[in-house]
């Protein structure tokens, strides 16, 4: 994908982001054709929008098929938060187990293993905020979401999670709410099976920023499903074993 192209895309999701006007499509002489143009033109999104990157949203548990969408700072929050609900008008949300680099990881540790992974990292439960820069959703294309940060809004975590080793992860219990309403109670559920697998997959991918410093937050998908809130809703994730985190939706 050419330079120009990249740029065109980039501010075409940064300006639907800053207005609040969504895009019907991204034109098709600008539209990804590869996961490595969808993250260029978030590499550019960031820039344009005079952000930095925080962590990432991960999907996959191959390094050379994952897949990853950057959540900015802006939009990165400790619990109990609050979005507007008019910064994610999607008001999408998923509870998730998300992992914090303890020290930086370079290049070099492509090569990690899963018990080098467990020590340089802690366990923070975590909502991730949906949200879309498109009107649709579900009709946009896989690559174009991916050029828009996966459809990251946001990302509210947990303190660390001390004890999380003597829990199983993989059949996690998970009771996801929004106010007085049910979205989901779950046990187990996350894509990947174990939550650890799409992070050091991220890690391990050929293709991913060469730097990721000490405190980058990875998260690493759904237990509940995508699910929905409504304006002014609390959104509490309760993680057995750890305790509830929350996110306000405010009108």
């Amino acid at each position: 994908m050419q330079p120009t192209a990249i740029m065109t895309a980039a501010n075409l999701l940064a300006d639907a982001r800053r207005q609040g006007r969504p895009l019907a499509a991204l034109p098709d002489d600008v539209r990804p054709a590869t996961f490595a143009d969808a993250a260029a033109i978030q590499v550019a999104t960031v820039r344009v929008l005079r952000d930095s990157v925080a962590g990432y949203k991960v999907a996959g548990s191959d390094p050379a098929e994952v897949m990853w969408g950057a959540v900015l700072r802006s939009r990165l929050k400790p619990a109990p938060a609050v979005f507007a609900a008019t910064e994610v008008p999607l008001l999408g949300v998923e509870a998730e187990i998300a992992y914090r680099l303890e020290d930086d990881f370079t290049a070099a540790d492509r090569s990690i293993t899963l018990a080098d992974f467990d020590r340089r990292v802690s366990v923070l439960p975590a909502i991730e905020v949906v949200d879309t820069r498109f009107t649709s959703y579900t009709d946009t294309p896989l690559l174009d979401r991916a050029a828009d940060f996966m459809s990251n809004g946001g990302l509210v975590y947990g303190e660390p999670w001390a004890d999380a080793a003597s829990h199983d992860l993989v059949k996690l219990a998970i009771t996801f709410r929004a106010g007085d309403t049910l979205l989901s109670d779950t046990v187990g559920g996350n894509a990947a099976g174990d939550p650890r697998l799409p992070a050091l997959a991220f890690i391990q991918a050929p293709g991913r920023p060469d730097l990721l410093p000490r405190g980058t937050i990875i998260t690493t998908g759904a237990y509940s499903g995508l699910q929905y809130a409504k304006a002014g809703d609390v959104v509490s994730a309760k993680f057995a074993g750890y305790g509830e985190i929350t996110v306000t939706l405010s009108v």
